[in-house]
Order: structure tokens, then sequence, then C-alpha cells
């Protein structure tokens, strides 16, 4: 039998196996075992193509981390533009609306919940990098949509920051820690869309309410 050369893709790989579908593998495997724990031959060997295709397509195990977190979440934007734009014109329904959407995608998907609490345990360049590219524009988004609210007397305005704590990694760390989760809130229910749904929607309503005028 014909041995193909060591390290060269195996024939297929390249066209079989499309950069969305490495950069979620990786995603999840930074979100699992953080930067220094992530191997990228064990991804490689996880998705059954060559390791060398990998570093091929995207350089470095650094590039790789940036091209992953921008695949991640120009995910989330993708889908909270289409949320945005089927919600209508009610901006107090939208601020609800993105809020809940925003829990779903983190409970569907938490790897990239879990590699911004790793970076945050650890101040560094990745971290800079997420939030002068991610977190700060959705900050400044939220703060403009939050006063414009206020400004018209539909809420009580607080800070912006606590809300951005508070629905990703207040709420979503009933997804991050699933086991403490149910521990904690007794809700040993199978993760499924709809229980998702429901549970977003009930944390939002909670969290809305202390924002309405008194």
């Amino acid at each position: 039998m014909t041995r193909r050369p060591r390290g060269r893709p195996a024939t297929g790989d390249a066209e079989i196996i499309t950069d969305d579908a490495i950069l979620e593998a990786v995603l999840w495997a930074f979100g699992e075992n953080g930067f220094d724990g992530t191997s990228i031959r064990e991804i490689a060997r996880r998705l059954g193509i060559s390791h060398n295709l990998i570093p091929q397509r995207f350089g470095s195990k650094t590039d790789l981390w940036y091209a992953a977190v921008k695949h991640g979440f120009r995910h989330m934007d993708r889908e909270l533009v289409l949320e945005g734009e089927r919600l209508g014109d009610d901006q107090l329904a939208i601020l609800r609306g993105l809020l809940v959407r925003v829990i779903e995608l983190n409970a569907l998907n938490p790897s990239l919940l879990r590699i911004i609490n790793a970076e945050a345990s650890q101040p560094g360049p990745r971290l800079d990098y997420i939030i002068r590219k991610f977190v700060g524009p959705a900050h400044d988004f939220l703060e403009n949509w939050v006063s414009d609210l206020a400004a018209r007397g539909l809420i009580r305005k607080p800070p912006t920051g606590l809300i951005y704590f508070l629905i990703n990694h207040g709420a979503g760390s009933l997804f991050v820690f699933p086991g403490l989760a149910s521990k904690l809130t007794g809700d040993r229910r199978k993760l499924t869309p709809a229980t998702i749904r429901a549970q977003a929607e009930q944390i939002v309503s909670v969290f809305l309410e202390g924002l309405l005028p008194r």
C-alpha cells in the first residue's frame, strides 16, 4: 500500500472540511481547555484531518485563536441583527428581544463565553483584543440604546456594564456551569431550544422589571 508523505493533507481533506467547521471545533477546544491547554494536533485528530492542515490555513496557534474568536462573535452579531430586524420598531421590545437572544446564543454555544471568562482571569493582549473589537463596541451600542430609553422615561438607567455582566456572565453561567446551575436552581430538565428560551425570557423579565419607572 502506498503511504502519503507524513504531514501532508490526505486526499480530499481540503475539499471536505470547511474553514467554518474547523473554526467551530477550534472555538470549542479553546472554550473547554483554555489557550495553553488546547492542542492543534488533538483538534485535527478529532476532525479526522492532517495536523498540518489547520496551520496551513490559519497560521500559528495564536493566529488560530484570533480567527476562532472572530468567527464566534461574527456568528453572534449576525444572529442579533436578524433578531433586531424581526422585532419591529418598539425600542423597549427590541431591547428585551435582543437580551433574550444573547442568553439563548450563549446557551446554545457557550464556548465564546468560556473563552472570555478564561481570558478575563489573566489580562493580556487576547483580552484586550476581545474588549477592543467586540465587547467595547457592544457596550457602546447598548449605552446609546439604554440612554435613549431612559431619556424617554421608559426605564431607569442602570450602569451599562452592569447589564453586560448580568446578561452574559450572570445568566450565561446557567449554561457555562450546568452542573452547578442544576444544583442551585433545582432545574434538571434537559436543555432544549424551548427550555433555553423559557429560561432566557424569565431572566430578562426579572431584569427588566427592576428597570421600569416606579
